[in-house]
């Protein structure tokens, strides 16, 4: 286990064995946006946080990586609402200090392109993307006017909402009530059950969902609520942190460090002490056991009640609410090195998603299928993102190629070891790799003729770094039954002990954000004033 200072943007390695006993007012067990975020507004109230990650990097999926000379990021690829005076631009604000700097991926923020040579790009502005829309479907206009001022309804009700789910869980059923008393409740409904409503029709029903993989769910599923954030988390454009992705972990968790708590790595945690009905602090899997006035978990709210909880608590009604909510698809994402000027060859700041089929319905990829192709590809150019990116004599740049997959397929080798699994699992990645290739270069011939270096990622890995069950791209799917999950908040029925995370709120990077600040609040209500 090692303990990482971290000051200034500086990190230095120590053993655990060289770590201070302090006395903790908070362990935070992982450290993931949800994890950091949570910790860090503990720290700037002067608690005193231990932050247990199980990767020898911490940030979850916010770290970065390299190989032969090319860095990429885990997760994190576009986040919305960093113009200056939004409430998540000021939350960031306050976290990290001031000192991590946000860049607009420019205008469009997003591409999308069809197996038929149509293009849809979404403009940085709502304005912009509206009428976009009537000019492709003036047919349909009076119905865009009334699908947008739902969206909007949907998004601004958003905050109160979660804000709920760090109250105790009564007063959260008892205002949830009268709350549908006064207004739909648009969380109980799916996406394609209000394109419905609406009227939406033909190709603009795919124009309006195109981007679903943002939250992993395809509208017969979808919560049209947290669809409708995807939405209005965009209005003013997507951003990118400088210097990548690890910019946010290095400044964030510095506050844990500075209010005299630890951030500690190669901690996974074997189990949640409880004593007298009281979570008292955590076993590592190592044998050490840490002690505090409470324990959060941002494990996931899944692996929270199906591994860490104490077995005889993990089939109360409560866990077990939430055990039988399902997850989000798994993904595999190839990682792309380049070199040369791939910008000339069609690359840019924006993410670019490339269809296959104009269905929104087709969720995963059949990777058993030696026939198949993948129905949906999101790339993206960390590299292009960063204004602090360095291509060098050689113009190193980078790919990021995500798409959706089925556990099944890779059901076979879950708990085996990276580097130790059988040759069927090694001529799996390289056939799905190969695949993957030939899509990209016929899409992207040259692009792709640009390529030097080339890696698979599995569900297997993100199972293994970031714990996520069955390689789940965002945590639980973001269906109506997983909204509508009462016992899925901060506060949990044993005293001492709070979930964070974007299982407890929405997801993506902002999502993670806000759910750490709410159980913070839950914990110190004085951190609420940082939420309005």
């Amino acid at each position: 286990m090692s303990v990482i200072p971290m000051h200034q943007g500086e990190r230095v390695y120590q053993p655990f064995s060289a770590r201070k006993a302090v006395r903790l007012d908070a362990i935070v067990i992982g450290s993931g946006m949800g994890g950091m975020c949570c910790a860090a507004a503990l720290a700037k109230y002067r608690k005193r946080v231990a932050v247990l990650e199980q990767h020898y990097i911490p940030g979850g999926l916010t770290h970065s990586f390299a190989r032969k000379g090319f860095q990429w990021d885990a997760g994190v690829h576009a986040v919305g609402e960093m113009k200056a005076g939004d409430l998540p631009a000021r939350i960031l604000g306050w976290l990290g200090n001031g000192k991590i700097e946000m860049t607009s991926l420019g205008n469009p923020y997003d591409r999308f392109r069809f197996f038929d040579g149509t293009s849809v790009e979404f403009a940085d502005t709502k304005a912009a993307y509206v009428a976009m829309l009537k000019a492709r479907f003036p047919e349909q206009a009076d119905r865009i006017d009334r699908y947008i001022a739902i969206v909007d309804k949907a998004g601004k009700e958003a905050l109160a909402f979660f804000a709920l789910k760090s109250f105790p869980q009564g007063v959260d059923v008892l205002i949830s009530r009268l709350l549908k008393l006064a207004r739909r409740d648009f969380w109980a409904v799916t996406t394609a059950q209000m394109l419905d409503e609406i009227g939406i029709e033909g190709k603009l029903r795919t124009v309006l969902t195109v981007h679903w993989g943002y939250i992993g769910s395809p509208p017969s599923e979808s919560s049209f609520a947290v669809h409708a954030l995807t939405h209005t988390h965009f209005w003013n454009g997507a951003y990118y942190p400088r210097g990548g992705s690890k910019a946010l972990a290095e400044h964030i968790l510095a506050n844990v460090v500075d209010a005299g708590g630890e951030v500690l790595t190669k901690a996974a945690v074997d189990q949640i002490i409880v004593k007298k009905g009281r979570a008292i602090g955590v076993r590592t899997k190592s044998g050490e056991e840490l002690f505090a006035k409470v324990v959060i978990s941002a494990a996931g709210a899944k692996a929270t009640v199906d591994k860490l909880l104490p077995p005889e608590l993990r089939k109360s009604p409560w866990a077990s609410a939430i055990s039988r909510l399902k997850s989000s698809p798994p993904y595999i994402c190839l990682n792309l090195g380049f070199e040369g000027d791939i910008r000339a060859a069609g690359a840019s700041a924006a993410n670019l998603w490339l269809y296959s089929t104009w269905s929104n319905e087709e969720k995963t990829w059949a990777v058993g299928d030696p026939k198949s192709v993948a129905p949906i590809l999101y790339i993206s150019f960390p590299s292009l993102k960063d204004v602090d990116h360095l291509p060098g004599p050689r113009g190193k740049q980078t790919g990021e190629c995500v798409t959706f997959v089925d556990w099944s397929a890779f059901a076979r080798w879950e708990g085996t070891e990276s580097g130790k699994r059988d040759v069927d699992y090694e001529e799996l990645k390289t056939q799905i790799e190969q695949r993957l290739i030939a899509q990209l270069t016929q899409a992207m011939p040259e692009l792709m003729s640009k390529l030097v270096y080339h890696e698979l990622s599995s569900p297997l890995t993100a199972a293994h770094f970031v714990g996520a069950h069955q390689g789940a791209i965002y945590g639980l799917e973001a269906t109506p039954e997983r909204f509508a999950c009462k016992e899925l908040r901060t506060r949990t029925p044993i005293p001492g002990f709070y979930l964070t995370g974007v299982d407890v709120g929405s997801l993506g990077v902002v999502g993670g954000m806000t759910s750490g600040m709410l159980t913070a609040a839950s914990i110190d209500p004085r951190i609420y004033r940082h939420l309005i």
